[in-house]
């Protein structure tokens, strides 16, 4: 339970109860997003107390009167975008610009406990190959094919992409099963160099090489596609630099609400940019679940740290682990040895 800005405890509270259009999961494993921590640190606003949690799998065990999709022991994972259904964007198709959206882990008790209440309508059946643990990692996959959707990646494309953490890592094998001639990823942090070579990146270099990085593959010419995965506002703002006229700067991240980086309305209409965001996975976790199942996209190894509930404090500070890829908390482990109050070595 989120109590305030910077204060997480572990509680009891009662089961929560079956709507008769919903689900109740018991959650197996919830992953640690950056969105949590933004709350954890005030950086993004949500009413207090409030169960975190958006990224999660588990297990039916109770089944709304009115559900016929799911029964118990089904395995789901959940889209956390609870929409209104009736204002402007949703009845114009848009509805994860839902005016009233309400997300699960964020506006709502979320995943980070040990059962959660759920609309049906936003639970998929996870496939038999894959497991509840990778299935955790389905949300931000789904959100990274919407960005790929946004970027609109074509065959031949030379794509930079900025971050190599698990959701970077994401977006490289999206980016090359979109047909990609040469995918770069800048990364600051070297250990995190071999996981974007892994995912598929044919160049990777720290931020202070793009430029001769990319002058080697393109001369003046600049990228097709720039994606921003890390959430640097510094990054950002050099995407505009590494982009070629009439090429496609994707903002995929999430910054400070607030935060702004200088851009030139001339260079925009100049060289014809395109600039676009990526808010959240709609319509894309039957993709992504499809994907995993496939064997296109692995997962494999980007779970660095599996830790209990209780330790989900030391989670919102990445400063606390060595070589941190995505974190998880399992709720099938939470009541097993709980990690040292210090940095915290790969699971």
């Amino acid at each position: 339970m989120l109590r305030a800005v910077g204060d997480i405890e572990v509680i009891d509270v009662e089961r929560p109860t079956c709507a008769d259009d919903g689900v109740v999961i018991a959650v197996a494993s919830c992953g640690v997003c950056g969105t949590d921590r933004s709350i954890f640190r005030g950086e993004y606003s949500v009413e207090t107390p409030m169960i975190l949690g958006h990224e999660y799998a588990g297990t039916v065990v109770e089944v709304g009167a009115r559900v016929s999709r799911f029964a118990p022991g089904d395995r789901v994972v959940v889209d956390p975008n609870v929409v209104d259904d009736v204002c402007f964007f949703c009845q114009r198709g848009e509805a994860h610009l839902c005016s009233g959206l309400s997300a699960l882990g964020v506006g709502r008790a979320g995943g980070f406990a040990e059962y959660c209440a759920v609309p049906a309508r936003y639970a998929y059946q996870v496939p038999d190959n894959v497991s509840l643990s990778d299935a955790a990692l389905v949300e931000p996959l789904a959100c990274c094919v919407r960005g790929v959707d946004q970027a609109q990646v074509s065959v031949g494309d030379v794509v930079v992409i900025s971050g190599a953490g698990p959701i970077g890592c994401l977006l490289v094998q999206l980016v090359r099963l979109s047909g990609a001639a040469t995918i770069v990823v800048v990364e600051p942090v070297p250990s995190r160099h071999e996981a974007a070579r892994r995912a598929g990146a044919d160049v990777v270099c720290p931020p202070g090489d793009i430029a001769s990085v990319l002058g080697a593959l393109r001369g003046d010419v600049g990228a097709d596609v720039v994606i921003e995965a890390s959430g640097s506002l510094l990054a950002a703002a050099t995407c505009f630099d590494l982009v070629r006229r009439g090429g496609t700067v994707l903002l995929f991240a999430v910054y400070p609400v607030g935060a702004t980086i200088a851009v030139s309305p001339f260079r925009i209409n100049e060289d014809e940019l395109r600039v676009v965001g990526s808010l959240n996975n709609p319509s894309t976790h039957v993709r992504a679940l499809d994907l995993l199942a496939s064997g296109r996209v692995s997962v494999e190894g980007m779970v660095t740290h599996r830790l209990a509930l209780e330790d989900l404090e030391l989670a919102m500070d990445l400063a606390n682990f060595d070589a941190p890829g995505k974190i998880t908390i399992d709720l099938a482990e939470t009541r097993r040895v709980t990690a040292p109050r210090s940095r915290v070595a790969n699971a």
